[in-house]
């Protein structure tokens, strides 16, 4: 059949184009109608009357539309009735989702066709309570008035209504579809559609509001269109999710619409069609943009990245008898065309169509580093009692694994398996625990995953994405973190405040936490110095003794597994010589878990020479300052070695600098690493240029117990692209990114963390009896970004390009934050933050302190003086989008903000900011610390 419709739909265009050109066919048509009109006489006279009709109200159907929108029918128009409730809901629990049905172009009054209000029963009979369904809406009338009421011509159409229900095939029940095909033909139009395609987007919202929808919720909304509500759906969909804040959705029933429609703002878009609908594939001919010819339409943009997932309803049609929503035509598998269009779209809505992910190809790191059995989660053994235990610290008061939970088994949050609990929760340890998220911002960044081709592609590659959630609705970051990989093997610490969720009647105990969970290594922490290799990958190592400040604790021998080799033969780690390194004398810091032999693994380690403070150096003044950050620190790149300086341009005496710096001190972090080089060289390194990775992070001054001295805490806030490796976006802690000696940077890359102590920008505010941080709410942001990338946006990748990668996003980040700090200076209370300066001189000199660095980080991070369109919409989905979509938009939107392009180049920029604005900075250093590796060298980053 669909072979046969193409022959035919192709030598009727062939016709049409042959009629149009032929010179005489003027001459010929009018010979034509005489001759017709001599034999059908009357019958043709009314076609033509009948034409021309048509054709006037297909040129007046925008007048409705474009009265609303210049107010004729005045201020108080009423959009009534708003619709009702197809089935009594839950009232004892919140809606998870509403669904607004939207009926074909037979409608002519505020009910749908009997079918689809049979089926609107039958659906609703299979949903569970928590999803409402919303019907009676007049899809046709963007007053929402029925054709049968309240018009010039309601007695004609409530006739013809009636005719046509008692045949479907009267000819003057074909006039109600005509007359709404031209409705269709407005919304789809570029001219009148925005207006027609708003004032239904308002009709929907305030039946949504008067039948419960709670405002600012977030609460998903399903957009259900049969026939020509599916381009009502569409049209309406960008200013419904705009005035909402909400995802949604589109299921197309047999749908008719145009390409032109914002397809890449829908959470999804599930077209069902049958293969004997003759009506539906009207849209692919008439409308050009749905052409595989128009490659950069949003139809087949969405195509590309997964948006549309065309659904096959087998042998079935478009209207009765036949259609999709027969409830008598049957089925060879047994089950009625309604039946199966109702079984569809519970699916559906229920999150039970999961597709099968793309099979891969390739073996990638991920899958070589399983091999490492000390670097896999092991519960039973890394719950095990430490050697000394007194010279031991838990990395976390809880640390634990996080479990994804099937898609049947999906409740709020995913499990927790705990590895270490506070004294009081001891008990708990080994334990699954429900572990849920809360904060306010997550709901903007819960999205539906549907591979794009291109991820398909790329997983084929051997790139880790997120197969688990492929098909998943609603995922939401906490999911996203669990599911990244193929397996459940992210250990992560909670980051306090942790709530505890004791069980109930109905309810298993469980976590509740406010900040993203922090990926690390390992389970306890250890200030070791190593003595002598005892052969078979043991060490014999001493503990520091922190009253005596010196290597005189009790022996302990460690186990330092060695690391597979990526790919490329690299060896992420080595322990060669590492006694006789020269860092070797102030010891290191040691993560990991026990061995069940008496020793203990180490999983991850941290040079103390390099976290421990004061600093090593200490350099004041402006050009000093800035060219030992520009220059300096990068000219050092002997492997094995670090550095610890602290800058600042004021000029200062460097104990009066160091004594700024206390306990407690947040921090932020500007992260930069360069490539590796050597025999052994990388092949992103090959050409002699490292564009290099760049991130952002939070540090604090901390008492390090161990050692009883003042130490560093780092956690990488990563914005990072899915790669061959595993690793996720997100928090991450030190001893995961850096020190971990199967997947951390330390032992191969040249590495530089910057760390501004700007009490403006780091330092907390007291404004209305709440407390608030700029750099906490930078954090915020940073972690709605991660969420992002971890699931590109909802197509399951995320590509780097010039508008879209580690820099440009994180500095994406710091603008978000900027903006929202000057909007809530500039509130609507003036006189209430003058009060406030007034009572907080102190706080009210640092905000202005604060505004001057928002200024010039403004002008740094947006040189040419205009905002970057994606930066000016919360959540533009930019991230599934590669290089070669759009290609020469993607160029110049990275081009507006080229600064933040190059990772050193957007450090740089950054941190001369902070520095002409009177921060101080700490600039560590590392270049490929650990055991002797000969085989590689350094790569610095470039920069301009």
């Amino acid at each position: 059949m669909p072979g046969r419709w193409r022959r035919w739909s192709f030598w009727v265009a062939i016709a049409l184009v042959v009629i149009v050109v032929l010179p005489g066919t003027g001459l010929m048509l009018r010979f034509a109608y005489l001759t017709l009109r001599g034999t059908l006489g009357l019958a043709l006279d009314l076609a033509v009357v009948g034409l021309m009709i048509f054709l006037v109200a297909a040129f007046l159907a925008p007048l409705e539309a474009l009265g609303w929108w210049a107010g004729w029918y005045g201020d108080a128009v009423k959009t009534t009735p708003v619709g009702e409730l197809a089935a009594p809901v839950a009232g004892d629990r919140p809606l998870s989702r509403f669904v607004v049905y939207l009926d074909g172009i037979g409608q002519a009054s505020d009910e749908a066709l009997p079918e689809g209000e049979d089926f609107l029963r039958r659906l609703a009979a299979h949903l569970p309570d928590d999803i409402a369904i919303l019907r009676g809406i007049m899809p046709y009338s963007v007053l929402n008035r029925p054709m049968t009421e309240g018009r010039w011509l309601a007695v004609f159409w409530r006739w013809a209504d009636r005719l046509r229900l008692r045949n479907p095939q009267n000819l003057l029940g074909l006039a109600i579809n005509l007359r709404n095909v031209t409705i269709v033909a407005v919304s789809a139009d570029q001219r009148y559609g925005p207006i027609y395609n708003q004032g239904m987007a308002q009709v929907i919202y305030d039946s949504l509001q008067a039948n419960g929808y709670p405002l600012g919720s977030g609460t998903p909304v399903t957009l259900l269109g049969f026939s020509g509500g599916g381009q009502i759906s569409l049209g309406a969909l960008p200013y419904l999710r705009r005035a909402l804040g909400a995802s949604i959705e589109v299921i197309s029933l047999g749908g008719v619409f145009s390409g032109n429609n914002q397809f890449l703002q829908a959470e999804h878009v599930y077209h069902l069609v049958g293969d004997r609908d003759s009506v539906e594939r009207l849209g692919p001919i008439a409308f050009p943009r749905r052409w595989k010819l128009a490659f950069l339409s949003y139809w087949n943009r969405a195509q590309r990245r997964g948006k549309i997932s065309l659904i096959s309803l087998g042998p079935v049609g478009h209207e009765l008898p036949g259609g999709i929503l027969d409830a008598e035509a049957q089925l060879p598998d047994g089950r009625t065309h309604m039946q199966q269009t109702v079984d569809l779209v519970v699916e559906i809505l229920t999150g039970q169509r999961l597709p099968a992910p793309p099979p891969r190809q390739q073996v990638n790191n991920y899958e070589r580093y399983q091999a490492n059995d000390w670097h896999q989660l092991a519960c039973a053994r890394d719950t095990q009692a430490l050697p000394n235990p007194h010279y031991f610290r838990p990395l976390a008061a809880w640390l634990g694994r996080l479990i994804l939970p099937t898609a049947p088994e999906r409740a709020a949050g995913v499990q927790f398996e705990v590895f270490t609990a506070p004294p009081a929760w001891a008990d708990w340890v080994g334990r699954r625990l429900r572990l849920i998220w809360q904060a306010p911002l997550l709901q903007s960044v819960t999205m539906d995953v549907h591979f794009s081709g291109e991820t398909a592609y790329s997983l084929r590659q051997g790139v880790v994405h997120p197969a688990r959630l492929h098909g998943w609705r609603q995922v939401t970051p906490l999911e996203s973190l669990a599911g990244s990989r193929s397996r459940d093997d992210q250990l992560v610490a909670l980051p306090e405040p942790v709530e505890i969720l004791t069980a109930g009647e109905s309810e298993e105990p469980g976590l509740v936490i406010v900040s993203e969970p922090i990926q690390t290594t390992g389970v306890a922490l250890a200030l070791v110095q190593f003595q002598a290799a005892l052969g078979n990958e043991t060490w014999q190592a001493r503990h520091f003794d922190p009253v005596a400040r010196e290597f005189l604790g009790p022996e302990v021998v460690l186990r330092l597994p060695e690391p597979v080799a990526n790919g490329e033969g690299i060896l992420p780690a080595t322990a060669r010589r590492l006694d006789q390194m020269p860092l070797n004398a102030l010891g290191w810091y040691v993560s990991g878990v026990p061995d069940g032999l008496g020793g203990f693994v180490v999983q991850s380690l941290a040079p103390r020479a390099l976290l421990r403070w004061p600093p090593q150096q200490v350099i004041t003044g402006q050009r000093a300052a800035w060219r030992y950050v520009k220059r300096e620190a990068w000219q050092q790149t002997t492997p094995g070695t670090v550095s610890s300086v602290l800058v600042s341009e004021r000029r200062l005496s460097a104990a009066a600098l160091l004594s700024e710096w206390q306990v407690g001190d947040r921090l932020l972090v500007v992260h930069v690493y360069g490539g590796i080089g050597g025999e052994q060289r990388e092949r992103a390194a090959q050409a002699g240029l490292f564009f290099g990775h760049f991130a952002y992070g939070v540090a604090e001054v901390i008492h390090e117990p161990l050692a009883n001295e003042l130490s560093l805490a780092i956690r990488y806030q990563q914005v990072y692209a899915h790669n061959v490796d595993g690793i996720i976006a997100g928090m991450q802690a030190w001893w995961r990114y850096m020190g971990d000696r199967q997947v951390g940077w330390l032992g191969t890359r040249p590495v530089a963390d910057i760390l501004i102590r700007f009490p403006p920008f780091t330092g907390s505010y007291t404004l209305g009896g709440e407390t608030r941080s700029p750099l906490t709410g930078f954090g915020r942001q940073l972690e709605a970004m991660m969420a992002r990338y971890r699931v590109g946006d909802g197509t399951g990748a995320t590509f780097v390009g010039p508008a879209n990668n580690c820099a440009q996003d994180s500095n994406q980040a710091l603008y978000d934050t900027i903006q929202r700090v000057l909007a809530a200076v500039q509130g609507p209370d003036p006189a209430g933050l003058q009060a406030w300066e007034q009572c907080e001189p102190e706080q009210a000199q640092r905000l202005q302190a604060l505004l001057r660095l928002e200024r010039s980080l403004r002008r740094q991070l947006l040189p040419l003086g205009s905002v970057r369109a994606d930066w000016q919409v919360e959540n533009d989905s930019m991230l599934g989008i590669s290089l070669e979509d759009r290609p020469l938009r993607n160029l110049a939107r990275g081009l507006v903000s080229w600064r933040t392009m190059l990772p050193r180049l957007a450090s740089d920029t950054v941190v001369k900011v902070f520095l002409e604005h009177g921060a101080s900075a700490l600039v560590l250093r590392t270049n490929q610390v650990g055991g002797d590796h000969p085989e590689i060298e350094p790569v610095v980053p470039m920069t301009l």
